[in-house]
C-alpha cells in the first residue's frame, strides 16, 4: 500500500501543476494584478474552509508561530514573483525553472537543520536540479 506522506506528496503536485497551468491561462487574459487577486479569492476560501473545521484545535493554546508566519509571507511573495512572470515565460520553462526551490530548500536543510542525505537521495537532489535546467534551457 503506497504510504499517506507519498500519496498526500502527490495530490500536492497535481495540485501545484493545475494551479500553475490556470495561472498561465489566467494570466494570458488578464493583468497579473488581477491574477493575483483572484488566487488570493481562491486561497482565502480554502483558508476560511480550513479554519472553520479546524478552529477549536487552532485557537487552543493560541501563540504565533513566527516561522510559520515568515513562510506564509515569503510564499505570498513568491506567488506575487510567480504570477508576474507568468505574463512573460513559456510555462514549460518556468515551472522546471522554478522548481529547483526544493534543492535549495534541502542546502538550508542541511545547514541549518543538520539533515543527512544518502547516496540515493542525493543522487535524486542532483538530478531533478541537472532535469529542471534542461527543461528550462531556451
Amino acid at each position: 500500500m503506497i504510504e499517506r506522506w507519498y500519496l498526500l506528496t502527490i495530490l500536492a503536485t497535481i495540485c501545484f501543476a493545475l494551479g500553475s497551468f490556470f495561472g498561465k491561462i489566467g494570466s494570458l487574459k488578464d493583468i497579473p494584478h488581477r491574477v493575483y487577486f483572484f488566487e488570493a479569492i481562491g486561497t482565502l476560501s480554502v483558508f476560511t474552509t480550513f479554519v472553520l473545521f479546524y478552529r477549536d484545535t487552532i485557537f487552543s493554546n493560541f501563540s504565533i508561530n513566527f516561522p510559520a508566519l515568515l513562510m506564509g509571507l515569503i510564499w505570498g511573495i513568491g506567488t506575487v514573483l510567480f504570477i508576474l512572470a507568468l505574463k512573460y515565460a513559456k510555462l514549460s520553462v518556468l515551472v522546471p525553472l522554478s522548481a529547483v526551490y526544493p534543492a535549495l530548500t534541502v542546502v538550508l536543510a542541511l545547514i541549518f537543520l543538520g539533515e543527512r542525505l544518502g547516496p540515493r537521495e542525493i543522487a535524486g537532489v542532483v538530478l531533478a536540479v541537472i532535469s529542471a535546467g534542461l527543461l528550462a534551457k531556451t
